[in-house]
């Protein structure tokens, strides 16, 4: 081996935990079709049983700000207090100051407005994981 690492490619593990089915689904396939390696979680709770099993935690959170479990925010705290750092996208519907307020103090202060458009998607995951990889000629 040469040691030149430039044609291995390593997919970006996204996690995104969203609670509305069709929502999850989508953004699951849009992060798939984007050439991220995604899996997707309908609760916070389940996310946090995958990752008491699995060691390795995935590169990027996308996760929902509102769902009736465990919002955003609180799983952010628990993965916080468990020392897990990871980048986290915060995905939502809302645009109140305080809200986004709240969740910048928690230090969420990356988020998405749904719905997500999919060159924004990208250039966000792309940013918080430190990754430079080239959009997909679909899109």
């Amino acid at each position: 081996m040469n040691g030149d690492r430039s044609d291995v490619h390593k997919a970006i593990a996204v996690a995104i935990i969203e609670d509305d089915t069709s929502t999850r689904v989508s953004l699951r396939r849009l992060c798939n079709a984007l050439g991220f390696a995604a899996t997707a979680f309908a609760s916070g709770r389940a996310f946090l049983e995958m990752l008491d099993t699995n060691a390795s935690p995935p590169d990027c959170i996308l996760v929902d700000l509102r769902m009736p479990e465990m919002t955003g925010l609180e799983l952010h705290r628990i993965l916080c207090a468990r020392g897990v750092r990871v980048p986290t996208i915060l995905v939502t519907a809302e645009d109140a100051p305080d809200v986004l307020d709240r969740c910048a103090a928690a230090g969420l202060t990356v988020h998405l407005q749904k719905p997500v458009c999919a060159d924004q998607l990208f250039a966000t995951i792309e940013r918080v994981t430190g990754a430079h990889q080239p959009l997909p000629a679909k899109f």
